[in-house]
This record gives structure tokens, sequence and C-alpha cells, in this order.
């Protein structure tokens, strides 16, 4: 696709094309613990440009600068560098983080009654293990249900 096609979509897939080559040469010239840790995002003007995960990352990027230019210039003499800018990496672009949200448990309704129907067929000790857990998903399915029923009733109030 980015071969013929023109236009601004094929830009930006040509630009990102390159963007992936060039992260794995930016890889190899760094050292194994920062590979992961910081990002190539432009290298025009004699400037590259990187991501980093932490503050940390910046200053280590400073503190190897030097060694870091020379081998991209080594590498890239039609792109030569003479300055690495760094910044962290803005927290929209990080993974999601759970927001607390939890997804309600998929629960059999016969599990606990199945738990309760063999505590007499077991150990005291396991059957009082199995009793507890057919309490607790009894209770977690009645809060599925209360969540369910409350986000209905809150549905069909706005509606």
């Amino acid at each position: 696709m980015t071969q013929g096609s023109s236009g601004p979509i094929a830009e930006v897939c040509r630009r990102g094309t390159l963007l992936r080559e060039r992260q794995v040469d930016w890889n190899g010239l760094l050292a194994l613990e920062a590979q992961d840790q910081t990002w190539l995002v432009d290298w025009s003007g004699g400037v590259l440009s990187v991501l980093c995960q932490s503050p940390v990352w910046i200053s280590w990027l400073r503190r190897n600068e030097k060694n870091i230019l020379k081998r991209w210039n080594t590498r890239f003499p039609e792109t030569s560098a003479r300055q690495i800018v760094a910044t962290v990496r803005p927290w929209s672009y990080r993974l999601p983080q759970s927001a607390g949200i939890q997804r309600a448990p998929q629960i059999s309704a016969e599990a606990p009654e199945a738990l309760r129907a063999v505590t007499g067929q077991v150990p005291q000790a396991v059957a009082a293990a199995l009793q507890r857990l057919a309490n607790t998903m009894d209770r977690l399915q009645a809060e599925a249900v209360t969540k369910v029923s409350a986000k209905e009733n809150g549905a069909r109030r706005s509606a």
C-alpha cells in the first residue's frame, strides 16, 4: 500500500515504517537496559528526538549522549546529529491502567449449590472451605445482579 499510494495516509504509513526500522537501529546504539525505556521519534535538523519512560532515562541519555551521537553519525552519515533532545513519554501514551472497574465474575448459578452438596462427602476442613467459597459465590452473584439492575434503573431514568 505504501509503495504505490500517495496522499496523507500513505505518507503516515511510510513514516511509520521508516520509524519502526530506525527504532531497531536506535536500539542497536544503546545499552541493553535502555532499549525498552527510550523510543526514537525524529531525527531531523541535527537533532535526535527521543521519548523516555521516565526522567531517569533522560539523565542516562545525557550521560551517554556523546557515545550515542558518535555511533549514530557513523551509522547514518546522511542524517548526522549533534544533539539528543529527550522528553518523558506523555501519560496518555502509556499502557491503559485499570480504572478500578472490575468485570463481574461469570459464576454458574448452580455452582454454589453443587459445592454445598459435596460438603458432606469431604473432610471437615475442606467442607468448611467449600462452604465459604459457596457463600462468596452467592455474594458475588448478588452484587452482579445489583450492579446490573442499578445500571438498568439509571438508563431507564435518563431515557
